[in-house]
């Protein structure tokens, strides 16, 4: 458990170095496991997720841990159809809860050869890598993007390439653009449509992927400034150009106050003192945000109505249901339905909480500029890990204090 108190304002601005993306990480390293040219990666990203997937794929051999890293497992599950060898991928208890279904029955319309050990549709697989024909399939498109983007990312490798047909309205379109943005900095030609994405067989060429800081992980201090006006934060290295579909904070923290200024060193953040807050938001593109978006609402007492969230059920936890309880135990009265989050107002927050944050790190980041107006602490902190290994230690920067 980890306690956090806030204990100063720092009077100048406060310089913060993000993690790198772990989403354009995990997607550059499957690209360079399946070219046949280098494929070199600059500023790889130290995530956990990350870490589990580069090293399942320099190990190679027969088994491939995923630990909980859901993208991760379900880009090796698309690499190892097309790699030859037989591969067992393995996960932890939750990621062996998550869905696999629809990028498995993909697959195997693909002609790929995948046994589900133990309960059909989700891990633990046992694969055996072929060279597959391609040409066009269809997928469940509403379920979760990884699994399209899963599919493009071996496209270029099959025969005839790949045309995916989606069934259903695909959610999360931002990260398919992060895919797309990606395998054609390495050579691919993809096209996006409104219900199909067309790959060309054309395989990846020697290239070098830069990757972004994570703009995900730039939105605890987004809500650190709209919690603590006071506060003037440089997120460095995040520009105007990034590919990355949570860049849309800068307009969603708008009516929170919140100033966004790009500069060469990169974004700042000060309060304009001017909050409007929105009663709805659609975040069916950038769900991730949810929980973040959902307690910064709560710690300014303005209620909102969160929706287009289907996909948290199925997360590291249940978000929407773990979101619902610790916003209760903060004093905060929240409703949750299968696919959307409403947060009330006329609220006093409970001092001195202790925050579950259910093995999800986004749990326990989102809470955390809650301190701003009231301490509290946060079970289990290492799950921060998974994306921000060194958050608490560029959070303490805000003037907070942390401690076991």
């Amino acid at each position: 458990m980890i306690r956090l108190e806030k204990i100063s304002t720092p009077d100048s601005i406060v310089e913060i170095e993000l993690p790198a993306s772990k989403s354009i990480s995990n997607r550059a390293l499957i690209i360079q496991y399946l070219a046949d040219s280098e494929i070199k990666i600059e500023n790889l990203s130290k995530a956990d997720d990350t870490v589990h997937l580069h090293g399942a794929l320099q190990k190679g051999g027969d088994e491939l841990w995923m630990g909980d890293a859901g993208t991760a497992s379900r880009f090796s599950i698309a690499y190892a159809a097309v790699k030859e060898g037989g591969r067992i991928i393995k996960g932890s208890e939750r990621l062996s809860e998550r869905p696999m279904k629809p990028l498995i029955d993909a697959l195997r319309s693909l002609g790929a050869d995948i046994v589900c050990l133990e309960k059909e549709g989700y891990l633990p697989l046992q694969i055996t890598g072929q060279s597959l024909v391609g040409g066009e399939v269809e997928i469940e498109a509403s379920v979760s993007s990884q699994f399209i983007s899963a599919l493009m990312l071996i496209g270029p490798q099959l025969t005839k390439g790949l045309t995916i047909k989606f069934l259903g309205k695909p959610t999360s379109l931002p990260y398919l653009t992060i895919t797309k943005e990606i395998m054609k900095t390495c050579g691919a030609t993809v096209q996006i449509g409104e219900d199909f994405i067309a790959i060309e067989p054309k395989k990846y060429m020697e290239s070098i992927v830069q990757v972004e800081p994570d703009w995900s992980a730039a939105s605890y201090f987004f809500s650190a400034v709209a919690l603590n006006p006071d506060l003037s934060v440089l997120l460095k290295g995040l520009t105007s150009e990034a590919i990355q579909g949570d860049a849309s904070l800068v307009e969603l923290y708008g009516p929170l106050g919140v100033e966004s200024v790009f500069n060469d060193k990169g974004l700042l953040l000060q309060h304009s003192g001017k909050v409007a807050p929105q009663p709805s938001i659609d975040l069916v593109n950038n769900p991730d945000l949810a929980q973040t978006i959902a307690a910064t609402y709560a710690g300014l007492n303005k209620e909102v109505e969160l929706t287009g969230l289907h996909t948290l059920k199925v997360k590291e936890t249940d978000r929407l249901s773990a979101m619902v309880s610790e916003l209760k135990r903060m004093g905060v009265e929240a409703e949750a339905t299968d696919d959307s989050l409403f947060v009330k107002s006329g609220n006093q927050l409970l001092p001195n909480q202790i925050i579950s944050t259910y093995g999800d790190h986004r749990m326990a980041m989102s809470f955390a500029p809650l301190v701003f107006k009231t301490n509290l602490s946060l079970e289990n902190p290492a799950v921060v890990g998974k994306s921000f290994p060194d958050f608490f230690k560029e959070f303490s920067k805000l003037g907070v204090r942390t401690y076991a």
